[in-house]
């Protein structure tokens, strides 16, 4: 008699262990999970000075992410006044327009390969920058 792989046996010759979905989901947790990084890490989970949020609500202070969810959460709280979105304020805007950057999310702070680079303006004049340092390192 063959017996069938289960759970805690390895497949057999030609037929991989499949990822399990738990495996997975903690792969992506991991790479996109906020936790972690020390002080930088507790600094960026509060958001910096100004939140993670962009929006403020004028009536009740609620945050919002944008201006779409601004108006749900106007709709259903404050529904008997009129919507206008330039009442409410863009914390971002106050607080000099830079939120933290993700210093503890495992996948924020990755470095763009020479071939990412290429594919935009920036990128291109990142990579003659590089160029130009090297080409001046060379010649010290």
């Amino acid at each position: 008699r063959r017996r069938r792989a289960g759970k805690d046996q390895m497949a057999g010759k030609a037929k991989p262990k499949k990822h399990t979905a738990k495996e997975i989901a903690g792969k992506v947790a991991a790479a996109t999970q906020n936790k972690g990084g020390g002080k930088a890490g507790v600094a960026d989970r509060k958001g910096g000075a100004a939140g993670h949020a962009k929006f403020k609500c004028p009536q009740c202070g609620v945050q919002s992410p944008s201006i779409k969810s601004a108006e749900m959460h106007w709709d259903s709280k404050h529904s008997k006044l009129p919507f206008v979105p330039e009442d409410w304020t863009d914390t971002h805007a106050e607080h000099g327009g830079v939120t933290t950057q993700g210093v503890a999310v495992r996948g924020a702070s990755k470095e763009k390969t020479l071939h990412q680079l290429s594919k935009t303006q920036s990128g291109q004049q990142k990579l003659k920058e590089i160029e130009q340092q090297k080409a001046a390192a060379k010649f010290q």
